[in-house]
């Protein structure tokens, strides 16, 4: 019994020897075989259905990928791919980041360029002033000079700060800038001129009537900033040109105080220098 068991051991151990070795040995002899009988018949052949494309639309400057279908040869359907839109707060935190905040700024100061159509963002880092944005006007009214009246469409001139947020503006959101302020309103008394106008907004949108529109893409940032900041730690400098790199010639002597009040926004503007 026991030798019987050997010697089954022993056969065992021989078959396996025998069918590795053909395994490896005459795989070139049986494969072929095997691949044919089994595996060729399990596979069936795949027919495409579509075939895609990829173009980039002139009109949009988007990706656009075709499918042209066999079964319906005629018939082309369009599929637009767009990158995911980063939010406004994502896009703020990257530009704070840009200019080394690593907080929200305590002071915001946002400078209005008339001639240049530009609006710059700065805020207070370490005590100097550090420039965060600059948003390009999408829209302008009026001419370069102050506002004297309602109706007039001209961009206020002047240091003024915010009176309140509007997220329900219907130029998508909007920050009201505190128009007159004290000092158009003791011009105008010494002019005896009325009805000033109100309402001088900076806003999203493209249109404008004596407002600062920058797009809406732009005021959400800078709404969003300005919630974070607080309104009252908010200056807004309207000026009618940049007084750091230009000089203006007063034309108009009925105002003599034009010259006090550029005098006061030059002196204003002297800190924002490094952008």
């Amino acid at each position: 019994m026991k030798n019987l068991l050997i010697h089954f051991i022993f056969f065992l151990i021989l078959l396996f020897v025998v069918l590795l070795s053909f395994y490896f040995l005459g795989k070139n002899f049986w494969y072929p075989y095997y691949k044919k009988c089994f595996i060729e018949k399990e596979i069936e052949p795949c027919i495409p259905t579509e075939c895609n494309r990829t173009h980039i639309d002139s009109a949009t400057g988007t990706i656009v990928m075709e499918k042209n279908c066999t079964e319906a040869p005629n018939i082309t359907l369009f599929q637009t791919f767009q990158a995911p839109k980063i939010s406004s707060d994502r896009r703020l935190k990257h530009l704070l980041a840009d200019s080394d905040f690593i907080i929200y700024p305590k002071q915001l100061t946002l400078i209005g360029l008339k001639n240049e159509q530009i609006l710059e963002v700065w805020g207070e880092l370490n005590g100097k002033q550090a420039h965060i944005e600059s948003y390009q006007f999408t829209a302008f009214s009026g001419q370069l000079g102050p506002k004297f009246k309602e109706g007039d469409r001209q961009i206020p001139e002047g240091i003024y700060g915010i009176s309140y947020l509007n997220p329900n503006s219907k130029f998508h959101l909007s920050m009201r800038v505190n128009y007159p302020n004290d000092f158009d309103k003791k011009m105008a008394r010494l002019e005896k001129r009325t009805n000033l106008g109100s309402d001088i907004m900076i806003h999203g949108s493209d249109k404008t009537i004596g407002c600062v529109p920058i797009g809406d893409d732009a005021i959400e940032e800078l709404y969003f900033l300005a919630q974070k900041v607080g309104i009252k730690n908010i200056k807004v400098i309207l000026s009618p040109v940049d007084f750091r790199t230009t000089k203006v010639k007063i034309k108009n002597d009925n105002h003599p105080w034009l010259k006090e009040l550029y005098a006061n926004i030059t002196k204003e503007m002297q800190p924002f220098i490094s952008k």
